[in-house]
Formats: structure tokens, sequence, C-alpha cells
């Protein structure tokens, strides 16, 4: 039975497989989940509400307070279920990032090693072509978000700032700034999806231009 062609979904199996190191986590846990839903559910009701209900109610002050609560506490969670157990220190940082380098460098030779198994004329196929798609990347990823992601937290600090810019309560930002907040946010996280993606890419291109270059370098062995 022959064995089957290397693939990306093959590949992207054994990337995946590979230990990493705790600090390579970017699972969300269970309270910065929760954190995140209640702050972005929050801020949604807090906004429609004073735009969709009757200015000076009761009930429309009372239930805008509600939902700024909830957003507040959402954000409140993120952060703290963020901070470190312990601060860092430059000697602890050194440490942590050598730890790192120990737990990498097997791995990454452990799937050289297995991309070497595979005939070269497959690797050269998935070599040219995510070549390709990653160059097709980087130039259309300017046409959808452009740099945004190198803003960091501030489209986020922008957002809390259209919201509660006018200081009074309930904030009465218009259906144009809630517009602005909504499709900052999503762009935002359009383009954080984009570079996850474009990351995986990167590393697909690395491996399998390692694994061809270690093919060059072996010796060949003339028939007898």
């Amino acid at each position: 039975m022959e064995p089957l062609p290397l693939s990306f979904t093959a590949l992207d199996a054994q990337i995946e497989q590979t230990p990493q190191h705790p600090s390579y986590s970017v699972i969300l846990s269970q309270k910065t989940k929760w954190g995140f839903a209640m702050a972005a559910l929050g801020g949604a009701l807090g906004l429609l509400s004073v735009k969709v209900l009757p200015n000076n109610q009761l009930y429309t002050l009372v239930l805008a307070g509600v939902f700024v609560a909830v957003e507040l506490i959402g954000v409140i969670v993120i952060a703290v279920s963020q901070l470190p157990r312990k601060w860092p220190t430059f000697t602890e940082a050194r440490r942590e990032l050598a730890e790192e380098l120990d737990l990498d460098l097997p791995n990454h030779a452990a799937l050289i090693h297995w991309l070497g198994t595979f005939p070269r004329d497959q690797l050269e196929t998935l070599s040219d072509y995510v070549s390709y798609r990653r160059d097709r990347m980087q130039e259309r990823l300017p046409l959808l978000t452009g740099s945004i992601e190198k803003l960091g937290a501030l489209p986020i600090v922008i957002a809390l700032y259209l919201q509660f810019k006018d200081m009074r309560w309930p904030p009465h930002p218009s259906w144009t700034e809630i517009f602005l907040i909504f499709a900052l946010l999503l762009s935002y996280g359009a383009s954080l999806l984009q570079i996850s993606v474009r990351f995986r890419l990167q590393r697909y291109d690395a491996l399998l231009k390692k694994a061809l270059s270690t093919l060059d370098k072996q010796p060949v062995v003339n028939p007898t």
C-alpha cells in the first residue's frame, strides 16, 4: 500500500500535535470568554437601549445602567483573567525564552524530518503553492483591513471613547457613531483572524523550504 500523498491538512495536523510551551497558548480561558461575551453583549444592548427606548424615562436609565455595568464587569473580568500570577522579572523572561527554545527545537526538527519522508516533487509542489498564497495574502490584506492589527488595543479605546465621549447619562451616541463602533471592532477581529492565518502560512512555507534544503544537503548515494 502506497503512503498517502503529502497535504496541507496532514501538515497542519502534525503542527497541532506538537507540544507547545504554556506561554504560547492562545486559547482563551473560560473566564476570558465570559468576559468578552459580557462586554460585547452589555455594550451592544446599552447602545441600542438608549437609541430605541424613550428618553428621560426611568426604565431607560435603569436598563442603560444595567447594560453598562455588565459591559464594565466584562472588561474587568477580561483584565483580571489576563493578569500574571506573579510579575515577571528580566531573569525569568530570559529563562522562559530559553525553555521555549529548548522545547521548540526538537519539535521543529521532528516536523522537518517528517516532511523529509515524502518525495521531493510533493514538497516542491506544496512549497511553491504556499509561497504563492502567502504573497497573495500579503497583497490582499491591506485592501481588507489595512494595518489595523498594528494598533494594538487602540481600536477598543476608540470604541469606548465614541461611546462615552459626551460625558452625560445615559450616553446618546448617534447611529453613525454606533455603526462606526461596531465596524471598527468587527474590522479589528477580522484583521486578527487574517494575521493568524498568515502566520500559519508562513510556518508552512518555512518548514517546507527547510525540508527541501535538508534534502539538498544529503549525500547522494551512487548505485553500485
